[in-house]
């Protein structure tokens, strides 16, 4: 029989275990290791029960490219939301279970719970105090910078609605580059200040994670969507090369070309007519009393400038409707200022 294949007797057995090993030199134990240890020829890979292997390769590059996509969806609509220029990019994608999540983003980050109908489960978003903080400055006719001492207090009522428009637009960002795999309604239902105020996943589910580098205003920021797995598990064999390269918007698809409705964000713009300019010293302009002319520097004939904005876009004539005064709006300022009328077949 083969020296490697024999079987101790229990007298062997107990002289091993009554063995004095503190004498014995490192080298020499490790080579008794390394000798009993059997070679089988195949290679052995460590695995990871914390983190397991889930999702293919082939899964998670179609997740990188929906996430690519969320992250231009949400510069767009959060540049809409600010009237600034907003930057984000997807800066990881990684692989943990919920309770390392909610370590990540600490104890400060404000959570926003995300519907995910028609799928069955809630996936969570998170950023920052500061950058919400940032945010509600902006929107409140601010530049966006704050101090971080401005940032050690908690939100009002007023500052807790509009940070949850914030997290509505990050929900709507989800829905145009998931229509390969889902016509997902995305509906924020809950907005806190800290993870351990909300338990809807519980601590030890495997989940998605996506972070979004976020910068505007000269000020960086990390918003991350936490996706789990009891989520994606409903939609798995969908996530494939192949079946995003069919789902893919073609170009004579008029659907993809036109922008739905419900994802225009509202705006309210001025509308403004001009009569004309004038130029009349400091003196003057202080003694003007009522019945005083002033001389503009546009004819009787010539139309009404109406303002967009801040940008000249139409000519228009003056008149009245009711009792109301009123512009009726006759032709297009082009961008070298020229008014080029409407065909009066079509607007006659």
């Amino acid at each position: 029989m083969a020296a490697e294949n024999a079987v101790l007797s229990q007298r062997e057995i107990d002289a091993l275990l009554n063995a004095d090993l503190s004498e014995v030199e490192e080298e020499d134990l490790a080579a008794i290791t390394q000798q009993a240890k059997p070679d089988t020829g195949r290679r052995i890979k460590p695995y990871d029960f914390r983190h397991p292997e889930k999702l293919s390769k082939e899964q998670i590059r179609g997740l990188q490219i929906i996430q690519h996509g969320v992250a231009g969806a949400m510069a767009q609509a959060l540049s809409a939301r600010l009237r600034a220029q907003v930057e984000a990019k997807l800066s990881a994608l990684e692989r943990s279970i919920y309770d390392e999540y909610t370590g990540q983003v600490g104890q400060d980050a404000v959570i926003v719970i995300i519907d995910m109908a028609p799928l069955q489960g809630y996936c969570v978003a998170s950023f920052g105090i500061d950058v919400a903080f940032s945010i509600i400055d902006r929107l409140l006719g601010g530049r966006g910078k704050v101090s971080k001492s401005a940032t050690q207090r908690d939100l009002t009522d007023i500052e807790v609605a509009l940070v949850r428009h914030i997290g509505g637009d990050i929900a709507s960002s989800m829905v145009e580059p998931w229509t390969r795999i889902a016509d997902l309604t995305p509906e924020v239902t809950e907005l806190a200040v800290g993870p351990q105020v909300v338990h809807v996943v519980p601590p030890s589910e495997f989940v998605i994670t996506a972070w979004y580098e976020f910068r505007f205003a000269e000020q960086t920021g990390d918003i991350s969507i936490c996706i789990p797995l009891t989520i994606l598990e409903q939609i798995l064999p969908k996530l494939s090369g192949q079946t995003l390269f069919d789902n893919r918007p073609r170009p004579g698809d008029r659907e993809g070309q036109q922008i739905r409705e419900d994802q225009v964000q509202p705006a309210r713009v001025g509308i403004r007519a001009v009569l004309g300019d004038a130029r009349i010293p400091a003196a003057e302009l202080s003694s003007l009393q009522p019945g005083d002319v002033l001389v503009l520097d546009t004819r009787v004939e010539d139309p009404l400038r109406v303002y967009v904005g801040n940008i000249e876009r139409f000519a228009a004539s003056a008149g009245t409707r009711g009792k109301h005064i009123a512009a009726q709006i006759t032709g297009l300022v082009n961008g070298d200022g020229v008014v080029v009328p409407f065909d009066e077949d079509i607007h006659g």
